[in-house]
């Protein structure tokens, strides 16, 4: 009688057929839900960084100062005979990155050499994409009709960042330069691409230096910058001469630091699925916590970086975060049906372990995936 006791015993905690089947189709459908989860969101970071790659090589390849076509379709007069200005940059530090005010500080040496007394390019230079908070004379010289002119600049630049795949995106800083009253039938400026660049140490230390170049194009003021049709003049056309360099953030670290707390909350979620589901308050209220965590990082988030008008990388990060925790919610309310309207404690601890291990793989296996995704070429 003893030994039978037993035997019931055992088929009593044992697993039904109709439980295993329970288990893989939970356990299928939570990877199935993670791994579709996973491969549109690495598809849309992926678009989105050939986009931007198309975006920079288009900027980079428009036509340059001479008399090629235009962005605007026209050509410049053959009879301009403007004064060459030769200009190289030397980039000192790059620094004060303000993402959500989208600006970042420059600090530059900018040398002008020309001939003849027709133009002051020293003087009369602008930036047309910041401004110019510090400006100190450097070296100058006249030498018969030689001239040249010096600057040490400081300029806060205006960048609008792109929040789509931050922190794993590189950025294209460019100080374009202008002449403020002479036309492209004045002056036209040439870059010396041989005595302009940037060091390593003009960077922050979480922030690398890619490449950069320098470059002249033209832009147009007046009716042809906004209407196509409208004819062109030289007058309104001006010579602009750009440094542009590509950096790339210290981007793990960056990660880390900003979902560190987001991370840890869906630890802590997962980890009450070792509670029992009787143990009401400890299951229910650690994934409840969390959930609120994870709101307050996404808010936080939300005040660091500019708005996107698409999904963003941090955005899809919240999200899966968020499901996860809603994951966890749903199958302790199983769980607790189970263990105890079902009275079937054996199997509600399967469940339990079962969900924790294919949760957790779900859940670090799509977090590796989207910053491997958004990663530049």
């Amino acid at each position: 009688m003893e030994q039978e006791a037993q035997v019931l015993t055992v088929a009593e905690h044992a697993l039904t057929s109709r439980e295993y089947r329970f288990l893989i189709c939970w356990s299928v459908s939570l990877l199935l839900l993670y791994a579709i989860g996973g491969y549109l969101g690495t598809r849309l970071l992926r678009s989105y960084t050939a986009e931007t790659a198309r975006t920079r090589a288009a900027w980079l390849e428009t036509p340059i100062m001479g008399m090629a076509p235009t962005s605007t379709g026209g050509v410049l007069p053959s009879s301009v005979k403007p004064t060459d200005v030769i200009v190289n940059m030397s980039m000192n530090r790059v620094g004060e990155f303000a993402l959500k005010e989208s600006a970042w500080t420059a600090d530059f040496d900018i040398d002008f050499r020309w001939t003849g007394d027709g133009v002051n390019p020293g003087e009369n230079f602008r930036i047309a994409n910041g401004q110019i908070l510090q400006r100190e004379k450097g070296k100058s010289y006249k030498r018969g009709e030689e001239r040249r002119a010096g600057y040490h600049v400081v300029a806060r630049m205006s960048k609008p960042y792109d929040a789509s795949r931050f922190p794993f995106s590189d950025e294209g800083l460019v100080v374009q330069v202008e002449d403020s009253t002479q036309g492209s039938d004045g002056l036209r400026y040439i870059a010396d691409q041989g005595n302009s660049g940037a060091g390593p140490e003009s960077t922050p230390r979480n922030v690398t230096l890619a490449w950069t170049t320098t470059g002249v194009k033209l832009r147009h003021r007046g009716p042809a910058q906004t209407d196509p049709k409208a004819r062109i003049s030289a007058e309104d056309a001006y010579s602009q001469f750009y440094f542009a360099m590509l950096v790339v953030p210290g981007s793990l670290g960056i990660y880390l630091k900003l979902f560190q707390a987001l991370f840890a909350s869906v630890a802590l979620t997962l980890i009450a699925l070792y509670i029992k589901p009787t143990h009401v308050d400890c299951r229910f209220g650690l994934p409840v916590g969390g959930f609120f965590a994870s709101v307050s990082n996404n808010i936080f988030l939300g005040t660091l970086l500019p708005s996107a008008d698409r999904l963003t990388l941090t955005d899809m990060i919240n999200t899966v975060s968020l499901l996860t925790i809603f994951f966890v919610l749903t199958q302790s309310v199983i769980s607790l049906h189970i263990f105890d309207t079902k009275g079937r404690e054996r199997f509600s601890r399967y469940f339990d372990m079962v969900s924790l291990v294919v949760l957790a793989i779900g859940y670090v296996g799509v977090n590796i995936a989207l910053p491997f995704a958004a990663r530049p070429n």
